[in-house]
């Protein structure tokens, strides 16, 4: 068999998803998956580790610095951070070829996600990507939380959102309002398990949620989005088509906030009314969902819990002390 013919066979880039119900060691894996996102990567990961037993770093095509980075902090952490290059190449989101590639296809965007997956080596994992920024005041308590539950065997999914930043015409840093929330059930703390996967959907990975037992409860904005403030807007990896669109768009919708007014009654008024008011209100009042939690099991909508609580997660953070500051430092 020459050379050529040993690069191309890609059987250890299969995965066996019947093999994420393997046991696992007590603690939270986070899994990274990188193409050429050297821009905010080491401040991503320095942000987090506190918080981790160990981050699945999975490079794929990367032009850019991105494996010298990451070797760098797989040096400086080594007992948290492992590193791993997925050798096919991978379709880019919104391409006729993702959309005509198979969940199982090593070649599909889903196959890479699940592969890193596969590498954890604890029994709760999360998705991080390489321009978060965690929000260390929300984030510290809940990972506190999750492994009180993982220590009392309780398995539940834990959802979260983030904020997405961009800079204004006088390059000062706020709130991206054109698409302010990010996270809209695609980041969580999850049990491993083959039930919970990633899928090759339309344009886009989708991540998949089978088993319906878990409670699923919604715990707050815990990392600011650089996607906006990245060469081409964060959009250099989709299909050259896609990439010129959502330029477009960005140029024509780009208004950027303070955090402060994001956060104003005003704002976060305006953001509810585009949601049921009685449903909001149901939702939002304690006594009340917690009635509806006891007899339907169900916790408020994603939508819903993150408006209610937007105030309170976001009040008083300096985006300077925990965004422009630690970008320097790292």
């Amino acid at each position: 068999m020459g050379f050529d013919e040993k690069v191309l066979n890609y059987d250890e880039f299969k995965v066996d998803l019947a093999k994420l119900d393997e046991p696992r060691k007590p603690g939270i894996s986070a899994i990274l998956r990188i193409k050429n996102g050297a821009e905010f990567l080491r401040s991503s990961i320095e942000t987090h580790i506190p918080y981790y037993d160990e981050i699945i770093a999975c490079y794929n095509d990367c032009t850019d610095n991105t494996a010298e980075i990451l070797n760098d902090l797989k040096g400086k952490y080594p007992e948290k951070i492992k590193v791993f290059e997925y050798l096919p190449k991978v379709h880019p989101i919104f391409s006729d070829a993702h959309n005509n590639c198979t969940t199982y296809d090593v070649h599909s965007l889903a196959n890479f996600y699940n592969y890193t997956l596969s590498k954890t080596s604890y029994n709760i994992a999360t998705k991080l990507d390489d321009d978060h920024i965690a929000i260390d005041r929300n984030l510290k308590p809940v990972i506190s939380r999750i492994r009180n539950d993982i220590a009392s065997n309780v398995k539940k999914v834990y959802t979260f959102s983030g904020v997405n930043l961009a800079l204004d015409c006088s390059n000062k840093l706020g709130v991206y309002v054109s698409n302010a929330l990010v996270g809209t059930g695609d980041h969580m703390y999850f049990p491993l398990s083959s039930s919970i996967y990633f899928s090759q959907g339309v344009d886009m990975e989708v991540f998949e949620f089978k088993n319906k037992n878990y409670i699923k409860e919604y715990v707050g904005v815990l990392y600011f989005h650089l996607k906006y403030l990245k060469d081409g807007y964060g959009f250099l990896n989709s299909d050259k088509k896609r990439q010129e669109e959502e330029l477009i768009i960005h140029k024509e919708n780009s208004c950027v906030i303070s955090l402060e007014e994001f956060i104003s009654d005003e704002s976060i008024d305006k953001l509810i009314k585009y949601h049921n008011p009685i449903e909001f209100w149901l939702r939002s009042n304690t006594y009340v969902n917690e009635i509806i939690f006891a007899i339907f099991k169900k916790k408020p909508p994603l939508r819903i819990a993150r408006l209610h609580q937007l105030f309170q997660d976001l009040n008083g953070i300096d985006l300077d002390e925990c965004v422009t500051k630690r970008l320097r430092k790292f």
